[in-house]
């Protein structure tokens, strides 16, 4: 199987060197093609040891009003078609164990209902994490839309959304297969954070949870690998968490230079 690792780099570069440098240190196979998607970040000469890894400028910055990771990974799709999987992994992860990426291609191989592998979310205390703990239920929304930049904003309207974390494959280290059903959707749906507005049932999903949806549509569905990755979660959100976990990203980055 052809894979495509891709990973956003959202002012996160000290992360991007360590994901780069534990992928390399686990995995030895030369068939695996790794791309960071950049957003104008600082520090790139980081990732200037890591001679095969392609660093490509995505057009956007980390000054964004919306989230741009399902944008990215969708123009970064579309323009490398030829592989057999896709692995989604945010650059705040670390590899901790050899051949994590052939054990979770092998699972995925084994079930071909399977659309994609997500892999276990192991924080850096060594706990295991579901994406859904201490999620809100419901996200309040307060909107106004006008037709033209010169029309005078309407009253907003307010509404409820459920939030459907429990409902999609996670981006943070999700090997998908790249077959029909996924390249349409993606080029017709996209990756991006959706929402349905509804009197009654409106719902919203992140990243991948629209996708996770269609796919439900083919009869599709995504499994959890037994294998797992140290996550250290939300660093592109804040400063002040990225900050919190530097020490031991540090840690590990000495352990693998």
């Amino acid at each position: 199987m052809r894979i495509c690792v891709l990973t956003v780099n959202h002012g996160t570069t000290p992360y991007a060197e360590l994901l780069l440098a534990s992928l390399q240190h686990h995995h030895d196979r030369e068939d695996l093609d790794v791309v960071v998607l950049d957003n104008t970040s600082d520090e790139l000469d980081r990732l200037n040891r890591f001679a095969s890894v392609e660093v490509v400028q995505t057009g956007y910055t980390t000054n964004h009003t919306l989230t741009t990771h399902g944008e990215i990974l969708r123009d970064a799709v579309l323009a490398r078609p030829a592989y057999d999987a896709y692995l989604f992994v945010d650059c705040d992860v670390c590899f901790v164990a050899d051949r994590t990426i052939d054990a979770m291609e092998a699972e995925l191989a084994a079930d071909p209902d399977a659309f994609a592998v997500q892999a276990r979310w192991i924080t850096h205390q060594g706990d295991e994490l579901h994406p859904t703990d201490n999620a809100p239920p419901v996200a309040y929304v307060r909107e106004s839309v006008r037709n033209s930049p010169d029309a005078d904003w309407p009253a907003p309207l307010e509404y409820a959304l459920a939030i459907q974390l429990n409902e999609r494959v996670h981006p943070f280290c999700a090997l998908v297969r790249n077959d029909d059903a996924f390249r349409l959707t993606v080029e017709h749906v996209g990756l991006s954070p959706a929402a349905v507005q509804a009197e009654r049932g409106g719902k919203w999903w992140d990243t991948l949870g629209l996708l996770t949806q269609v796919m439900k549509t083919h009869g599709r569905y995504w499994t959890l690998s037994e294998q797992g990755v140290l996550h250290f979660g939300n660093v592109s959100w804040s400063p002040d968490w990225a900050a919190e976990k530097a020490a031991a990203r540090d840690q590990l980055l000495a352990k693998y230079r």
